[in-house]
């Protein structure tokens, strides 16, 4: 262990091991009752960006390695010495991943998926968390996957389409491994055929998160694939679409609408944002 690899470790993996749980998220800010002083209003707060900590009580911050000296009075070596338990290869392979953004893969690159679990990395749970997204353990579609690319290891949170294939997101990832396909969901009552409409998985568990009902669901994946889609959509009574608020978004929202008459606009409520997930994390608590 050294310094610079001691800095990477997040602060907030520390406080979990410590057993501290957050009282509050707010984007990147993330807000604890101080593990440094006795306190009944949380004012310790960790920006995860740039894995930071400041205490609005003692008027103390630092980066890591200033925590856990100031918490127990340690040296610098002692310091890297408990920093030691923390120096699992599974801790830093998030970090690497920004030095190999892979949100744009070539045709010739070689990709395979190397395993596919139940979301437990702390990394991509805090992802889902600073987009809102709290209830994501009973979504069979959205799992953690581990991947390769030309030898390099990856993960991060992938969405399970019709054709196996998975649209992968992260902080620093935005691909598809496998076919690009829709993602229908079908869980709505046989006498109500309703159908919503979204481009990406985020939006849809948005909306899951507004509102719990019986109806289908259809995941694009991709927005021009709901050129695709006429063949499902003619079996539905009513169509919603929550397309983004830009080009694209309004492109479909109108060919869509003119194509089925049957189906509504339902962007009015995050008009003002790009899309409903935006809104989300903007608006609510």
């Amino acid at each position: 262990m050294n310094i610079e690899k001691a800095k990477q470790i997040p602060i907030e993996l520390v406080l979990k091991k410590m057993n501290y749980t957050p009282s509050k998220t707010n984007g990147f800010d993330v807000w604890y009752l101080s593990p440094l002083h006795d306190e009944k209003t949380a004012s310790f707060k960790i920006n995860t960006k740039i894995n930071r900590w400041y205490d609005h009580g003692l008027q103390k911050g630092g980066n890591i390695i200033d925590f856990i000296a100031f918490k127990f009075n340690y040296t610098i070596p002692e310091v890297l010495k408990f920093l030691e338990n923390y120096s699992d290869e599974s801790i830093f392979s998030f970090q690497k991943q920004k030095k190999c953004e892979t949100k744009f893969i070539k045709s010739t690159t070689e990709i395979k998926i190397i395993k596919v679990i139940e979301i437990q990395h702390f990394a991509l749970k805090q992802y889902l968390e600073n987009r809102k997204i709290y209830h994501f353990e009973n979504e069979p579609n959205l799992r953690e996957v581990h991947y390769e690319v030309n030898g390099k290891k990856y993960f991060g949170i992938g969405f399970q389409n019709r054709s196996n294939g998975f649209e992968i997101r992260s902080k620093y990832a935005k691909i598809c491994i496998g076919k690009k396909d829709i993602s229908l969901i079908v869980k709505g009552d046989k006498n109500k055929k309703n159908i919503r409409i979204f481009e990406g998985f985020t939006d849809y568990i948005s909306f899951k998160h507004l509102k719990k009902n019986s109806s289908d669901y259809l995941i694009l994946n991709s927005i021009a694939m709901i050129n695709r889609c006429d063949e499902i959509l003619s079996n539905y009574d009513e169509i919603e679409l929550y397309f983004d608020q830009d080009e694209a978004g309004n492109l479909y929202t109108k060919t869509t609408l003119e194509k089925f008459k049957i189906a509504k606009d339902c962007r009015g409520f995050y008009k003002d944002f790009k899309d409903l997930n935006e809104w989300l994390v903007n608006t609510i608590l």
